[in-house]
This record gives C-alpha cells, sequence and structure tokens, in this order.
C-alpha cells in the first residue's frame, strides 16, 4: 500500500487517465503507432464489456424471479415494450444488431492501424464507437426496464434481493481482487470502465485517494437526461425513502444498484464501501464522483456517513 501523502500518478498521467479513448487512440497513432493497436484493442474491450454486463444483469435477475416466483414472476417482467421504444430512441440497426457478437469489424480496424492507414482506422473508430453507443444504450435500458418491472411488481425490498443476488454473482465476485491491487492499477481500471461506459471524466489525486468526477455517467446520468424517466420509456422512479435510496428518495430506478453493490454489501463484508460512490440527489442528471482510496481498508466514515444517516 502507498503511504499516505505518496503521490502516485504525475498530472500528465492524470490528464492522460481522461482522455476521450478516440483522443488516446490519436495520441497513440501518433506518438506511439507500434503500441496503437493494443491501445484499440483495450478501448474496444472496455465498450464490450460493459455491454456484456448488462446482459449479465439481467440474467441473474430473472434467474432470481425464476428462484422465487416460477414461470408466473418470469411473466411478470417479461414485456419488452421499453426495450423496442429504447431502440427506437437510439437509432439501433441492422449492423448493431448483426454484428454485436462478431470481431471483423475490431480485427479491420486492427488491420488498417497495422498498415498505418491511420485515416481509415479512425473513420472505422468512429464508426464502430458510435454504434457501441447505440448497443450500450439500449441494453442498459433493458436493465432498467426489468428492474422497473421488479419494482412495480413487488416493491423496494425484492427489488433490493434481486440487485443483491445479481451483484454477489456478477460485479461483486469481483471486488476482493479489485482492493487487493495497488492504487495506481485500480484508479487505471476504474478510469477504462467508465470511459467504457461512454462517460467523460476527470482524474485528480489527493494525498490519500484518486478521484474521478464523472461530468455525466452513461447510464442513470444519460437516462435522466435523455428524458427517460418520463414519457419516453417510463422507467421507474424510487418514490421511498428506503436503503435503495439512501433514505432519501425518490430516485432514477437505475441508480438504486449503487447503494446494494457499492455500499451496503462491501460494507457488510469489509466494513467500508467499495469504492465510495456519490451520485447525484433525486433525480438530477448532474456530475457524480467516485473516490478510490489508496488503502481502502482506511476508508474514512466522514466519505461515506451520507449513506448511513
Amino acid at each position: 500500500m502507498a503511504e499516505s501523502g505518496e503521490r502516485l500518478l504525475s498530472q500528465e498521467e492524470l490528464a492522460k487517465l481522461g482522455q476521450p479513448p478516440r483522443a488516446e487512440l490519436v495520441e497513440a497513432l501518433v506518438e506511439n503507432p507500434e503500441a496503437a493497436v493494443e491501445v484499440f484493442r483495450r478501448i474496444d474491450r472496455a465498450y464490450r464489456n460493459f455491454i456484456d454486463g448488462f446482459g449479465a444483469w439481467i440474467a441473474k435477475t430473472q434467474r432470481f424471479v425464476a428462484d422465487r416466483y416460477g414461470a408466473d414472476g418470469l411473466a411478470m417482467i417479461g414485456s419488452s415494450d421499453d426495450a423496442y421504444r429504447s431502440a427506437l430512441l437510439h437509432g439501433l440497426t441492422d449492423e448493431d444488431v448483426t454484428g454485436r457478437h462478431k470481431t471483423d469489424r475490431a480485427d479491420r480496424i486492427a488491420g488498417l492501424i497495422e498498415s498505418a492507414d491511420h485515416e481509415a482506422a479512425l473513420a472505422d473508430f468512429d464508426a464502430l464507437e458510435a454504434s457501441y453507443r447505440r448497443i450500450h444504450d439500449v441494453e442498459r435500458d433493458r436493465v432498467a426496464s426489468v428492474l422497473s418491472q421488479v419494482y412495480r411488481a413487488w416493491g423496494p425490498d425484492v427489488l433490493e434481493e434481486s440487485i443483491r443476488f445479481a451483484g454477489e454473482q456478477t460485479l461483486l465476485g469481483w471486488m476482493p481482487h479489485d482492493v487487493a491491487r495497488p492504487a495506481e492499477v485500480r484508479v487505471r481500471q476504474w478510469a477504462g470502465m467508465q470511459k467504457g461506459n461512454f462517460a467523460d471524466i476527470t482524474v485528480t489525486e489527493t494525498d490519500d485517494a484518486f478521484v474521478i468526477t464523472v461530468h455525466l455517467c452513461g447510464t442513470c446520468g444519460r437516462q435522466v437526461s435523455d428524458g427517460c424517466y418520463g414519457d419516453t420509456l417510463d422507467l421507474a422512479v424510487v418514490a421511498e425513502d428506503h436503503p435503495l435510496t439512501f433514505g432519501q428518495g425518490p430516485a432514477p430506478i437505475y441508480r438504486t444498484h449503487v447503494s446494494v453493490m457499492h455500499f451496503w454489501v462491501p460494507m457488510e463484508r469489509t466494513g467500508v464501501p467499495w469504492p465510495v460512490i456519490q451520485c447525484p440527489t433525486g433525480m438530477d442528471a448532474g456530475p457524480c464522483r467516485i473516490t478510490l482510496y489508496k488503502d481502502p481498508a482506511a476508508t474514512p466514515p466522514v466519505a461515506y456517513e451520507f449513506a448511513t444517516r
């Protein structure tokens, strides 16, 4: 673990962590063409991993409902109306659908980089990134739609249980590995994940922590700003003053996973959040902040007292 007060990354390194993916690729093409393929592959993986994570979350939620309520319960969360509306809202194309599980487009871009056809590589990257964005947003909305149906069918307590069940079999399995890594490795991973979520970020360092400010997250933040919690998609708003909302409802349905996956379960297991995530209040779509303490076990209670009031 880093000593308290020890700075681990330079200002230049911190600035690079906040670079948008395209800017990162352009810089690699100019400054280090030999490494540009790996930079592109890393960016491609980040987008794919986030999209795949949505699918895993939906599958685990369906498993929870099937185990608890059987086929009748599955039928209660089986509506695809929001998914259809989301596809129309985000302009999902046939090429997006047919190509989402293939690597052809990514392989072609890698080949263009290797042959030094940078103009064509960037043009294809722009098209691929736009396709990932559409797929990401539709899959994100599918998660929120399924959670909305769970909430409307059985209420906030069951919704919390479903999020706990899904989290324990997906994201939370990675927690022990993540907290054991050096802080400078963790912040690179978390910054890359946020960019895989189509977020604009800045990264700063204090004596004890790295802080990733997400100026508009690609999930609930953009859902709110895009009107998905209104007539457009009618995703659920959790109105109760419930642990899901840190006792301060209302909250967008997607945002409720933060309390369970990043606070309640990690605090039960380790005594501290993983990591400290401060979302906007209510139905605000403003910035959020992810604080990664260099020594996770030494996360000060003042950093998360808002969650325990």
